[in-house]
């Protein structure tokens, strides 16, 4: 029997909202959709779902705000934002699992929305326990939190995945699709944008290097593919 995932979907345009609904519903999600920013806010810090969708085009949407809030309540939530922002530095800081621009193909991405959700309940079982140095920062990978002189860093479980990747294949080049396979659960066939590698690393880089013009453990080497050194 096919495994079935509750979704909620904010998204401000009705045409596209209706399209969202109907093709995860016919890839047997369970959905809930809403084109109320605080409405599917509230929903959304429930925990009541695998997945949370939501468009951060919309007008009001504070993405960030709304991610960390989220976070707050359920730190494994598994979120998913689409954007029409092209720059990644934009994105770094709001702490979704993935992203995807808009335009985008509907059926692309409810195979990645299961893709990314069948290999979270995988790690997830799996767990974290081990205790990652690198530098001056100390990460607990069970909690999802670090130390430094400055103080405390939060990270996300997807960054503490990638970090715990990229450390056990220290010294190699890891190229993105590969990151995208292992991490996210995405198969090699998928058509999937980079951008999600691109973004938690940079966002790794700025975390965890005292100099992030010049990285002195965690490298992006050529489009997407990067390698770390300790």
């Amino acid at each position: 029997m096919e495994e079935r995932f509750k979704i909620i979907i904010i998204e401000h345009e009705e045409n596209v909202r209706q399209g969202l609904v109907s093709v995860f519903e016919h890839h047997h999600f369970d959905v809930e959709a809403t084109d109320n920013i605080a409405v599917g806010y509230e929903k959304a810090r429930s925990g009541d779902f695998d997945l949370v969708l939501i468009d951060a085009r919309a007008a009001g949407l504070n993405a960030l705000e709304i991610c960390a809030g989220i976070r707050c309540q359920h730190p494994g939530q598994v979120i998913f934002m689409l954007t029409a922002d092209s720059c990644n530095q934009g994105l770094m800081t709001l702490g979704a699992d993935d992203y995807s621009s808009v335009p985008f193909a509907y059926t692309d991405l409810v195979q990645r929305a299961k893709a990314l959700l069948r290999r979270t309940r995988l790690q997830n079982k799996t767990g974290l326990t081990e205790t990652i140095k690198i530098g001056e920062v100390t990460i607990d990978t069970a909690n999802a939190s670090g130390q430094c002189p400055q103080g405390k860093i939060a990270f996300t479980q997807r960054e503490v995945r990638l970090l715990q990747y990229l450390c056990e294949q220290r010294g190699k080049t890891v190229e993105a699709h590969e990151l995208l396979n292992q991490i996210w659960g995405y198969p090699r066939y998928l058509n999937t944008e980079i951008r999600a590698v691109e973004i938690h690393v940079a966002s790794l880089i700025h975390k965890i290097e005292a100099d992030v013009e010049n990285p002195q453990y965690i490298q992006q080497v050529g489009e997407g593919a990067c390698r770390i050194a300790f």
